[in-house]
């Protein structure tokens, strides 16, 4: 994807609901296997999403939200066994019970740094990644950098039209979820970074 044609993209606009789900599924990953950025209902806020092998592609996410470089995405992944691909730090059996769901974990990096993962939950995210074959995706919140969460497809269109080739808004409005809980595991002593949806057991620390 060059950057000339990324900013110029034709937005296409699909209402989900059950009766479309294989549908829009395919259409969602048919764009993101080409490179494509979309914008789609999580099992908690909107994000906008490019698979993770398209740099071009993260890139121009960091340009359409106006958000620094330096400031890492969530990677949604397709199941615990991808934790692996960027950690050699275990996944806690005591926060297994919590993916598929609302929880975004942070582990210590093979680089150095830190990495957030999540894995979702919800029979469309379950589609999508069939259909890309598991590859893991960034999935920020699709709202500018500093904003409110965007709830209502009409202003998904009006931020995001021209700068995304695909708006998949749920029937009806997405539900008002909060962003996921964030938790830190990376140290020696876990840490809540974002209280978000859902509340862990105070026993984990």
């Amino acid at each position: 994807m060059n950057r000339r044609a990324a900013m110029d993209t034709r937005t296409q606009v699909v209402r989900l609901d059950e009766g479309n789900r294989e549908e829009a599924a395919e259409k969602t990953a048919s764009l993101l296997l080409a490179g494509e950025i979309c914008v789609i209902p999580t099992d908690t806020i909107y994000g906008i999403v490019a698979l993770e092998r398209f740099p071009g592609s993260v890139r121009r996410i960091y340009e359409i939200k106006g958000r620094p470089e330096e400031k890492p995405f969530i990677r949604l992944i397709g199941g615990p066994e991808m934790v692996s691909l960027y950690t050699d730090q275990p996944l806690p059996r005591e926060l297994g019970k919590y993916w598929p769901g609302p929880l975004t974990l942070i582990f210590r990096g093979r680089d150095g740094g830190k990495i957030a993962l999540r894995y979702p939950q919800g029979p469309f995210l379950a589609s999508l990644f069939a259909k890309i074959g598991g590859a893991p995706f960034v999935a920020p919140s699709a709202n500018p950098s500093g904003g409110g969460e965007i709830h209502d497809c009409a202003e998904l269109e009006r931020v995001f039209s021209g700068k995304v080739s695909l708006i998949l808004c749920a029937w009806g409005g997405h539900p008002r979820h909060k962003a996921s809980t964030v938790l830190d595991i990376s140290g020696s002593e876990w840490r809540v970074i974002r209280q978000g949806d859902l509340l862990l057991d105070p026993a984990l620390f």
